[in-house]
């Protein structure tokens, strides 16, 4: 028999060792899935309010990417909306002062211009708000990466409410929108003036001092512009809607969250000093981290819903007055164009009020939990820390139109306002004193609708 000669280096068997590769890469390949379900998270969660600010160069880059294209096209999508919408917006009003002399066409003006401005306004809040945006998208990425896959399902639960609600509105608002800026113009025809002149009908009405719109080409010309102004209009007003739900709605799913925690600690087995404690310093992290987060929330969101504010009432009385006018000239598809407008416009108001109902609601759940909880079971020094956790949540949840109005389902039919002076459409209402004063949304609207047909 040969000998078997040794080898130079012996293998030695340790126990683990062998294994510690395969267990770093079983680890590294749950992280990697963890990220992966994370980011598909965060893209269900944004994807509405990512896809129409985005085509308006308003979603912030560093959100994304940061390349120099991605900045340049911002750029000039900023450049094209501000142009398009200034377009119209400056002729339609030197028509308005001007030109136009009857009073009920001047009320149907209205309805484009004051739109226009409002989402212009909008608009041009969402661009300054973009680093504050940023930061929070941040920190919902943060929070879908540090979260188990059973939190990660209220997330997107959530989530798919905004994304129903806001698809029903924007199906709607887009097919009345394109109606009103081309089948009513289009379909009136050429009209014949008493001067003998025939003129042909524009979705926003201008004077336009340098050169005739009605020849041909600035006509097409004038009309396209304006359609796309109408597009524009309609994509500032969905997507500032959608990404304030989104905010709103992820804020919500933080608080449910946190009412799982509070449940867990009364729920909790262990009732040792260290134990309690590691529950309760966690819970009151979690806390302040979801009032920093709807600090932030409302520091970008409040303008925003008090223009929808002021949007659904205007805009919804002067869309009923012309909806009804239409009905008593027998033209019956402009007068259901027109009351599709006016479900759009309330829809857009009843999902920010919704969620904002949504999130109230979770608050009070906190808040309930917080003082349910079998402080008794726990020991004394621990018990006594948790009256933080129940100041804390005793503190009301909610998002405000201006700091004045709260969003919520009741400011839908109800407003309290305290010394706000402001006026629209000939009305001034003027609040004296430190009395509060409730104005119904919807019954100030027939209101002045009312007024409306009366003065007109």
């Amino acid at each position: 028999m040969k000998s078997r000669k040794s080898s130079p280096f012996p293998v030695t068997l340790r126990s683990g060792v062998a294994f510690q590769p395969v267990i770093l890469f079983d680890r590294s390949l749950k992280k990697m899935s963890r990220i992966g379900n994370a980011e598909d998270g965060m893209r269900h969660t944004i994807w509405f309010a990512y896809m129409l600010l985005g085509k308006l160069g308003a979603w912030p880059n560093r959100a994304t990417s940061s390349t120099s294209f991605s900045r340049t096209r911002n750029c000039i999508l900023i450049f094209m909306c501000y142009s398009v919408q200034l377009i119209i917006l400056i002729p339609g009003l030197l028509h308005f002062f001007l030109k136009e002399k009857d009073s009920r066409k001047k009320v149907k003006i209205l309805i484009p211009l004051i739109n226009g401005y409002l989402q212009l306004c909008r608009y041009s809040l969402v661009l300054r708000s973009a680093n504050k945006l940023c930061h929070l998208l941040n920190e919902m990425k943060k929070d879908w990466m540090n979260i188990s896959e059973e939190d990660r399902l209220i997330f997107r639960r959530k989530a798919s409410i905004g994304h129903r609600l806001m698809s029903v509105v924007a199906i709607i608002m887009y097919s009345a929108g394109l109606g009103y800026r081309t089948f009513i113009p289009l379909s009136k025809g050429r009209i014949l003036l008493p001067d003998n002149t025939t003129i042909r009908l524009l979705p926003c009405p201008g004077y336009y001092i340098f050169f005739n719109e009605q020849i041909t080409p600035n006509y097409e010309i004038v009309f396209t512009l304006q359609v796309i102004g109408g597009l524009l209009s309609y994509t500032i007003m969905c997507g500032t809607t959608s990404m304030c739900a989104m905010l709103c709605l992820h804020a919500t799913s933080l608080l449910r969250i946190l009412v799982k925690k509070i449940n867990e600690l009364t729920k909790q087995p262990d009732i040792n000093e260290s134990a309690v404690h590691m529950k309760i310093t966690d819970i009151v992290r979690y806390q302040t981290k979801i009032k920093q987060f709807l600090n932030d929330v409302e520091h970008i969101t409040t303008y925003l819903f008090l223009l929808e504010i002021i949007d659904e009432t205007g805009i919804g009385c002067v869309i009923g007055y012309c909806a009804i006018t239409e009905w008593e000239d027998s033209d019956a598809t402009a007068a259901i164009i027109y009351l599709l407008l006016e479900a759009s416009v309330f829809g857009v108001t009843f999902t920010m009020c919704y969620v904002g109902q949504i999130l109230i609601d979770e608050g009070n759940n906190v808040r309930r939990m917080s003082i349910t909880i079998d402080w008794y079971r726990f020991p004394a020094k621990e018990a006594r820390n948790l009256i933080l956790v129940i100041i804390m949540s005793s503190y009301p949840v909610k998002l405000t139109a201006g700091k004045v109005v709260d969003i919520s389902l009741s400011t839908y039919t109800d407003v309290r306002i305290e010394k706000l002076d402001f006026s629209i459409f000939y009305i001034k209402l003027v609040l004296l004193g430190s009395n509060f004063f409730i104005f119904q949304i919807i019954k100030a609207t027939v209101g002045y609708l009312n007024m409306l047909r009366k003065v007109t």
